[in-house]
């Protein structure tokens, strides 16, 4: 409860005006509580960005077995692009927070995790010489950095996702790495 109302308050007011009795009031509880989880705000700030992080490692990666690289890479981002619409809170915290630097190095590294499994699967992909031999942080930021501006354009302009939105957005990342 502390993390949902605390992610709330700090998109719709931002961090300098989200104190944490309002908080405390948001989530239903006291002060103290928060206290024995989160020292400070920007402790707050560093658990809610690893939450969600480990949220999407439970939600985004099955095990693939098999399946070829593409069609790994077109469900992995499909269910990112779900994901977020389906959690627009998470994005639009992920969409603020996370180049921020409050931050930690520590938190950064950690989060890191979540796209260990789409590192394995591009370095895959450049094995096989499907995938252009460019360093994995280029490859992610280009393409998250496409995608995420998809979604917030989607979520800021209201229009309903279709198939053949999701489908072009995969395309366009797909055909951005391919060899």
């Amino acid at each position: 409860m502390i993390i949902t109302a605390a992610m709330k308050l700090f998109i719709d007011y931002g961090v300098q005006a989200t104190p944490m009795s309002a908080i405390a009031k948001a989530a239903n509880t006291g002060m103290g509580t928060i206290y024995n989880y989160f020292a400070t705000k920007e402790e707050l700030i560093n658990g809610i960005y690893l939450y969600i992080k480990q949220d999407e490692i439970k939600k985004l990666f099955d095990e693939a077995g098999n399946v070829p690289v593409k069609k790994n890479f077109d469900l992995y981002f499909r269910a990112l692009i779900v994901y977020f619409f389906e959690n627009p809170v998470h994005f639009l915290f992920m969409d603020q927070f996370h180049n921020s630097p409050i931050i930690t190095p520590e938190t950064k590294q950690e989060g890191a995790k979540a796209v260990e499994p789409l590192s394995a699967l591009i370095a895959k992909g450049q094995e096989q010489g499907i995938i252009k031999n460019i360093s994995f942080e280029e490859i992610l930021h280009f393409v998250n950095g496409g995608l995420m501006g998809f979604i917030r354009w989607v979520l800021n302009s209201k229009i309903e996702v279709t198939a053949q939105l999701t489908d072009n957005q995969v395309r366009i990342a797909w055909d951005a790495i391919k060899e």
